[in-house]
């Protein structure tokens, strides 16, 4: 079997402590192939907490090309980065990544408008569909802004937030069009979706995005797929794993994605 792990947090992230030895020797322990490090890049989104979620390149990229020469006749360790995008952050996600020796990078929505959408201050004055539908509608706008990234992450994961009465299930049959749209502005930009485990650990008993998204995606012609715990502790690396490997054989999917210097490669994983 081929396994990767291609959305890996660490101290790196404002949201982490897990140490990169330990997720180093976590995911060898396993007998990864790869392990994509993806430390979150947040600007702009009018926290307070927004200098944690400012990734700190200028030590980021040199501890992780070391780590990736000590290793490499071990384990593939991708330079990543998950970057959170807003319609406006285009040009300076574009000046960033190319800049920099990326192998990898996730194009997330965590805020829109600069405002965090895990925040009260998103759901106020909004039903559980406006707050839904204005999230679909700037994946959108943001898959439209800029064309560095590799993949869309954890796309359907709105329902995490909203609190009691707007969190939790999605009537995928409002947003048909505007999802549509999404998937064939990424196939047509030569771009993927990862399938992201948390949402197991989260307690919603289902990846992102649903397994209705992935399959839609592959049915328009899509090819690009990654799979990612989203660990932020190494314990969590490669979590749920088998079952998304049976699912993507269920819909003869027999390939995933691997990256390299922003170039995709294929990997048949059983």
């Amino acid at each position: 079997m081929y396994l990767s792990d291609y959305h890996i947090h660490s101290n790196f992230s404002g949201d982490s402590v897990e140490d990169l030895e330990n997720i180093i020797k976590r995911a060898k322990e396993l007998e990864l192939k790869e392990i994509a490090i993806t430390d979150h890049m947040d600007l702009d989104t009018g926290s307070i907490y927004d200098s944690n979620f400012i990734l700190d390149l200028n030590k980021y990229i040199p501890k992780l090309l070391e780590l990736k020469e000590r290793e490499r006749k071990n384990i593939d360790i991708k330079i990543g980065m998950e970057f959170g995008i807003q319609s406006h952050l285009g040009m300076e996600a574009e000046k960033i990544i190319k800049n920099h020796p990326f192998d990898f990078v996730i194009s997330s929505i965590h805020s829109i408008n600069k405002i965090l959408i895990d925040q009260k201050e998103y759901w106020r004055d909004k039903t559980k569909e406006e707050g839904q539908e204005k999230y679909f509608l700037e994946v959108l706008k943001c898959i439209k802004s800029y064309d560095t990234f590799s993949i869309q992450g954890h796309l359907d994961f709105i329902s995490r937030y909203g609190g009691e009465g707007k969190k939790g299930f999605i009537d995928y049959t409002k947003y048909d069009d505007i999802i549509d749209e999404i998937l064939k502005e990424l196939i047509d930009k030569g771009k993927g979706i990862e399938i992201n485990t948390s949402g197991i650990r989260y307690l919603e008993n289902r990846f992102y995005p649903c397994n209705s998204l992935v399959k839609r995606y592959f049915d328009l012609g899509g090819e690009i797929i990654t799979i990612g715990s989203d660990s932020h502790k190494s314990i969590d690396i490669c979590k749920n794993f088998s079952e998304v490997y049976d699912f993507l054989e269920s819909i003869n999917v027999k390939y995933i994605s691997s990256f390299e210097k922003m170039k995709i490669e294929f990997k048949k994983f059983r």
